[in-house]
C-alpha cells in the first residue's frame, strides 16, 4: 500500500484528502505544518507528499528545500497545493506538480497516481 503525507494547515482540507485518498486505497499521514511534516518523514517514509505552500511554523517551500537537501527524502515526489498561483514564480525547490485550490478531486487523484511509485 502506498503512503501519502498530506501537509496543510486547513483541517477541512486534511479531512477531505484523508477520506478521498483512503477510499482510493492509499495510507494517509497528516501534518498541519512543515515542521510536523518533517517529523512524519522521519517516522515513516511516504511515497508522495501533498503540501500546501503557505502555512505557519514552517511553510511548504522550506519543507521542500529541506526534503531536497536530505538524501533520505530528496527522491520523494512533492506536489504543491496553492490558492495563490502567482507565488510559483518564486518557488526554488524540487516539486513535481502544482494543484490549484480549490481543487477538483478527480484531477488531484490523477496527478497523485501519475507520481506515486
Amino acid at each position: 500500500m502506498n503512503t501519502i503525507l498530506v501537509v496543510d494547515d486547513e483541517i477541512s482540507i486534511i479531512e477531505v484528502l484523508q477520506d478521498v485518498l483512503t477510499d482510493e486505497g492509499y495510507e494517509v499521514m497528516t501534518a498541519s505544518n512543515g515542521q510536523e511534516g518533517l517529523i512524519c518523514l522521519e517516522e515513516m517514509r511516504p511515497d508522495l507528499v501533498l503540501c500546501d505552500v503557505m502555512m505557519p511554523v514552517l511553510d511548504g517551500r522550506e519543507l521542500c528545500r529541506r526534503m531536497a537537501a536530505n538524501p533520505r527524502y530528496h527522491t520523494i515526489p512533492l506536489i504543491f497545493m496553492t490558492a495563490v498561483h502567482k507565488a510559483f514564480s518564486q518557488i526554488d525547490c524540487n516539486y513535481v506538480a502544482v494543484i490549484a485550490k480549490p481543487f477538483d478531486i478527480d484531477e488531484l487523484l490523477d496527478v497523485v497516481a501519475k507520481f506515486i511509485s
